[in-house]
């Protein structure tokens, strides 16, 4: 064996497979004298070890008999409740959520809510296109109020005391 395997990034697996006993029987010898100079690998090989003494004297709990009843019985009465209860008492990780989402919530109506600002007309960076005949129809009514302006003045010089009236 090259190098430490767990310098390598593979030695988690390596050491699982030895405590496990499902290496090959050339990697396992391979491992054996890897850990007879290797201090991490003889340390963690010991631990697992010890985790698969533990898991092979343990015992589990005896199942009662009456268990499947109890169960079927525990289900009837989970299935009486409405499925907002259900929800509730089923789910644990959900209830945290729920402050959450009510803030949410109250969020999303305050901003449907609110009261909705103008929307300014876009400027129009041209000038608006006027037509020939609109031109000429201000232009006859320069003329027509010079003309006014040239009676009034007429009359004026005429009688004064009429006078100018604007």
């Amino acid at each position: 064996m090259e190098g430490c395997p767990l310098e390598k990034g593979n030695g988690a697996e390596l050491v699982l497979a030895y405590g496990a006993r499902t290496l090959a029987p050339d990697q396992a010898a391979a491992f054996e004298r890897h850990m007879s100079s290797c201090a991490a690998c003889r340390e963690l090989a010991a631990a697992q070890q010890d985790v698969w003494s533990a898991l092979d004297a343990w015992t589990p709990e005896p199942i009662s008999p009456n268990f499947d009843e109890k169960l079927y019985q525990r289900i009837l009465q989970e299935e009486q409740f409405p499925w907002w209860q259900r929800l509730f008492r089923a789910n644990w990780s959900l209830r945290p959520a729920m402050p959450v989402a009510a803030a949410c919530g109250v969020l999303i109506a305050a901003f449907l809510l609110r009261s909705p600002q103008p929307i300014p007309a876009p400027q129009s960076s041209s000038q608006p296109k006027v037509g020939i005949e609109q031109v000429e129809r201000a232009l006859d009514d320069i003329d027509m109020l010079k003309q006014l302006d040239v009676i009034q003045r007429a009359f004026h010089l005429l009688d004064p005391k009429l006078g100018l009236r604007g």
